[in-house]
């Protein structure tokens, strides 16, 4: 729809329509080309501001996603993707230029889209590109813990820098459903309803679900989780919840 060009007639369109608040996603390597880059780029923070301004021109509320399916290109050849904690600096110094510069415009911030779809879609949830021997599920999870610890430090730091804001996560929902009313169905549509929930589970709670370590343990997965990741965990919870839902589904054991 080449938004970039015609923004300012989406959004009077978007408010002749009665809308009250846009959901939009900003594109980490619009802001830091290289993804960590020390010098932000100009024409993208100002792109941002004048959308903002926009938007608040009209009364419509920005609900601003931070990191959608853009892990970006150089951080993947750089680190690998997710699977390296280094990224979660290469985050924050991103999250850092955005609340610093949006701060005071944009009320309502989702730090990750979808999370839960980096383990089905582990390049687009998290850059990642599986090398041969490596054990696909624990790298998953690791990257998966990765981006974690790195949502509840943006809700840290959001905290610091943006007292009045609110930071919440994002899930692509979808409800699982028993194919018949059989044991093993109803059992097995809980244990796909709890994939899901994994996620917002610890961003909600500030730490894993007993279920989850177990399940972790049974399958030989093992990921590296320090005493400050625990408390970032904490200390970090998010303000509120969303979700996207596409459709239902039956699951037959």
């Amino acid at each position: 729809i080449d938004f970039y060009h015609h923004y300012k007639e989406d959004i009077a369109l978007f408010a002749e329509m009665g809308f009250k608040c846009y959901r939009l996603s900003i594109s980490w390597t619009r802001i830091l080309p290289n993804g960590d880059d020390e010098i932000p780029n100009q024409k993208g923070i100002d792109f941002y501001n004048s959308l903002f301004d926009e938007c608040l021109k009209y009364g419509i509320e920005p609900l601003v996603t931070i990191c959608h399916f853009d892990t970006p290109i150089a951080l993947i050849k750089k680190y690998g993707g997710w699977k390296d904690r280094r990224m979660i600096d290469a985050f924050l110094k991103y999250c850092k230029v955005l609340f610093t510069n949006y701060g005071t415009k944009v009320k309502y911030w989702l730090t990750f889209n979808e999370i839960n779809m980096l383990l089905h879609m582990p390049f687009m949830g998290a850059g990642i590109v599986f090398e041969d021997g490596e054990d696909k599920e624990t790298v998953k999870y690791q990257a998966a813990h990765h981006e974690l610890v790195a949502s509840a430090k943006a809700v840290r730091l959001a905290r610091e820098l943006m007292p009045e804001a609110r930071m919440g996560c994002m899930l692509a929902a979808g409800q699982y459903y028993p194919y018949i009313c059989e044991p093993r169905d109803v059992y097995k549509a809980m244990e796909c309803d709890r994939d899901n929930y994994f996620f917002i589970d610890a961003q909600v709670r500030g730490e894993y679900p007993i279920w989850a370590k177990k399940r972790m343990e049974r399958a030989g997965i093992q990921i590296h989780i320090t005493a400050e990741d625990e408390e970032d965990l904490r200390e970090g919870c998010v303000d509120f919840v969303s979700f996207s839902y596409y459709c239902s589904r039956c699951m037959s054991a």
